[in-house]
């Protein structure tokens, strides 16, 4: 009779036992699709997509990946280059840039159609270089020496802005100082 008993009572246990895990898995279920709804608001907001591909936001990484069959570029190279009068440095003399400047476009981008064309590309060239102008004239010969990668990560992001658009994904600038 003990046993039977003792057999009832574990039962019993094993019964309360399973809808108590029963009842905690309902309640962390229903805290994690809250949880992922909450942060999928929040990227929709910032513009951003789960597979991190070419949409929303205007930083470098928004491009995703770009096939070479769909890249372009447009810029100031050769006879075309541009020379710009940098900050004073250090030194307290000014000193000067002979850059080559080149844009990647994603040619994918649903912008490139509008402003990726030749002429336009043409009738903006004064405001892209500019652009390009404004933000590496805020630098020294050092400093732009030291860490370029800034500079054209703020050179990309003001031509991004001028556009209104991610279409541009990447600049290079390959610099000559004296």
């Amino acid at each position: 009779m003990k046993k039977n008993l003792l057999s009832i009572i574990i039962l019993a246990l094993l019964v309360i036992n399973l809808a108590m895990n029963g009842f905690m898995l309902l309640s962390v279920m229903t805290t994690n699709s809250q949880t992922a709804k909450l942060i999928s608001d929040i990227a929709a907001a910032l513009e951003l997509e789960a597979s991190g591909g070419a949409g929303g936001g205007f930083s470098n990484s928004n491009s995703g990946t770009v096939g070479v069959a769909n890249i372009a570029t447009f810029g100031y190279t050769g006879d075309n280059n541009l020379t710009i009068s940098l900050k004073p440095g250090a030194d307290g003399k000014t000193h000067y840039m002979l850059a080559d400047v080149v844009f990647s476009m994603n040619t994918a981008s649903q912008d490139y159609a509008t402003y990726g064309s030749s002429e336009s590309l043409a009738s903006m060239s004064d405001l892209v270089k500019a652009k390009v102008i404004d933000v590496l004239s805020s630098y020294t010969m050092e400093e732009l020496q030291a860490d370029m990668q800034t500079a054209k990560d703020q050179v990309l992001e003001a031509v991004q802005e001028l556009y209104g658009s991610n279409f541009i994904y990447d600049v290079s600038i390959s610099a000559i100082y004296s």
